[in-house]
C-alpha cells in the first residue's frame, strides 16, 4: 500500500527535518536557535584556524554579513589587517557572497576547496525531480566511503562486489525504482519543496541551467516576492558572475587557488550520476569552468585543448580534463582520487607553501605541484600526473621566495563549519600586513 507507507515516510522525515523549515521569506523560525559566538582567543600560528560557525539554510548574503564581523573581530584579536581565507564546500558559497558583499581589501589569499562555486548537478537535479537510481553507481558510491584503515576499504569493496553479483543491488533497485513512480511527486510536493526549498542555502547549490526550471517547479503560483528576490540576488549577482567576482579579487592582488576533486562516483540518486566530481561536487563546477569527461571515460581521440592551444598545455595526461577553459586556468589545481574535502599533510603542505611562500603561486611556479596532481591517502602525499611543458612565462615562478610566516612573525586563521549536507570548513587565516 503506498498510500500507507507513504504517509510514514513523509512523517518520518518531517519528524527529523521538519523544524529546520524556514518561514516563507527564506528566515529562521524560533524553532531553531544557534550559539554562534565570536571569538575571544587571540593565541594565533601557522597551524591554528579560527572556525566561523554559521547556519547553512541561511541567505548567503546574510551569512556574508556575520563573516564580515567575524573577520573584523579577528583583526582586532590578533592585531592583523589582512587574513588568508580557505574555503571548503560550501564555504565557498559564503565567501563568494563576502566578496561581492564586502570586497576583497584585507584578504592576502583565498584557497576555495571543493568548493560549489557554479553550484552542483545534483542539486538542480533533485529539485527539477530528474532521480534515478542505478546499481553500479551505487555500488562504486558505497565503495569509495572513507575508512580508518585500507584493509577495511579492500574488505568493504569485496564485500559489496559480492552483493552485486549476487543480484542483491539490483533487487534493491527495482524496489526503489517502483517507490519512486508511486511516491516521487508526494515526497517532493509534501516535504522537498517545503523544507528544502525554504531555504536560500540550500538554492545557491543549483546551477544555472535548471535554476528557472526549478523555481517553477518548486514554487506555486505565489510565492514569497522577498524569497524570490533573495534566491535571484545570490544566483544572478553572484554565482552567475562568478567571473567578474574572481578577477576582481584577483586584480586587486588577492592570490587565488581553486582546488577541484575528480574521478570519484557522484550521489547515485539523479540523472547526471556520471558526472566527474569529488563524490559531491562536480569537477566543472568546482574548477569554474574545466571541461570535463564523464566518469570512466575520456575526452575524444585527438581532442586539442579549446584555449592556449600550443601556448599554455592544460589537458591532462590522463586525458580527463582540459583546464584551458576554467575560468582561471594559471590558479586552478585538480587532485585524482580526492574525496570531497578530504585532505591529509600533503594537502596542507601545498597550501601552506601557497599560503606562507612564493614558492606556489600558480600552476607552474613549482615542479611538485603541478595542474594535476594524485592524491595518495595511505602516504598522505600529492604526486605530479605526468608532465606538462612549462611555458616561457608564467605569471608567477619560484625563481623568489619569502621565508615562510612563522607563528612569531604572526599568522592567525579561522574557517566555517558546515553542517548537514556539507559538513565541512571554510577557513581564514589573519597575516600582518607590512608597515612603513
Amino acid at each position: 500500500n503506498y498510500d500507507t507507507f507513504g504517509d510514514a515516510l513523509i512523517d518520518g522525515v518531517r519528524g527529523v527535518f521538519g523544524d529546520l523549515q524556514m518561514d516563507e521569506n527564506g528566515d529562521s523560525t524560533d524553532r531553531v536557535t544557534s550559539d554562534a559566538k565570536l571569538p575571544d582567543n587571540p593565541d594565533h600560528g601557522v597551524d591554528k584556524s579560527y572556525y566561523f560557525a554559521y547556519d547553512f539554510r541561511e541567505d548567503p548574503l546574510t551569512v556574508a554579513d556575520k563573516l564580515h564581523e567575524y573577520i573584523a573581530c579577528v583583526k582586532k584579536l590578533t592585531g592583523h589587517d589582512t587574513v588568508l581565507l580557505r574555503a571548503s564546500s560550501m564555504g565557498g558559497v559564503m565567501t563568494m557572497a563576502y566578496f561581492y558583499k564586502y570586497g576583497t581589501d584585507g584578504i592576502d589569499a583565498c584557497i576555495f576547496q571543493c568548493c560549489p562555486i557554479l553550484g552542483t548537478q545534483v542539486a538542480g537535479d533533485l529539485f527539477t525531480k530528474k532521480i534515478t537510481i542505478d546499481p553500479d553507481a551505487l555500488v562504486r558510491y558505497a565503495s569509495q566511503l572513507p575508512t580508518d584503515e585500507q584493509w577495511q576499504s579492500d574488505l568493504l569493496c569485496i564485500v559489496l562486489d559480492m552483493l552485486n553479483y549476487a543480484g542483491v543491488f539490483k533487487a534493491l533497485v527495482g524496489v526503489a525504482d517502483k517507490l519512486l513512480e508511486n511516491l516521487t511527486d508526494r515526497v517532493f510536493d509534501e516535504f522537498m519543496y517545503p523544507v528544502f526549498g525554504s531555504m536560500p542555502g540550500i538554492w545557491s547549490f543549483v546551477t544555472d541551467d535548471e535554476y528557472e526550471q526549478a523555481k517553477k517547479i518548486a514554487f506555486d503560483e505565489n510565492p514569497s516576492k522577498r524569497l524570490i528576490s533573495r534566491l535571484d540576488e545570490y544566483h544572478y549577482n553572484v554565482q552567475c558572475k562568478a567571473g567578474e567576482i574572481l578577477n576582481r579579487a584577483k586584480n586587486n592582488g588577492v592570490k587565488i587557488m581553486i582546488v577541484a576533486g575528480y574521478n570519484k562516483q557522484r550521489t547515485p540518486l539523479v540523472e547526471s550520476y556520471m558526472a566527474n566530481s569529488d563524490a559531491t561536487v562536480d569537477t566543472k563546477y568546482a574548477s569554474v569552468g574545466a571541461t570535463v569527461a564523464d566518469l570512466g571515460s575520456a575526452l575524444p581521440e585527438g581532442y586539442v585543448q579549446k584555449n592556449e592551444a600550443g601556448v599554455h598545455d592544460h589537458l591532462s595526461k590522463d586525458g580527463v580534463i582540459d583546464a584551458s577553459t576554467c575560468l582561471l586556468p594559471e590558479n586552478t589545481w585538480f587532485i585524482k582520487d580526492m574525496l570531497h574535502c578530504k585532505i591529509h599533510d600533503g594537502h596542507k603542505e601545498m597550501y601552506n607553501l601557497f599560503f606562507y611562500s612564493d614558492s606556489v603561486t600558480d600552476v607552474w611556479s613549482n615542479e611538485k605541484y603541478p595542474q594535476f596532481l594524485q592524491n595518495d591517502v595511505n602516504a598522505k602525499t600529492l604526486t605530479p600526473i605526468g608532465t606538462q611543458a612549462k611555458p616561457a612565462a608564467s605569471n608567477g615562478g619560484s625563481g623568489s621566495s619569502k621565508e615562510p610566516l612563522t607563528p612569531q612573525t604572526g599568522s592567525a586563521s579561522f574557517a566555517a563549519v558546515i553542517p548537514l549536507l556539507f559538513a565541512l570548513p571554510a577557513g581564514v587565516i589573519s597575516k600582518r600586513r607590512k608597515r612603513s
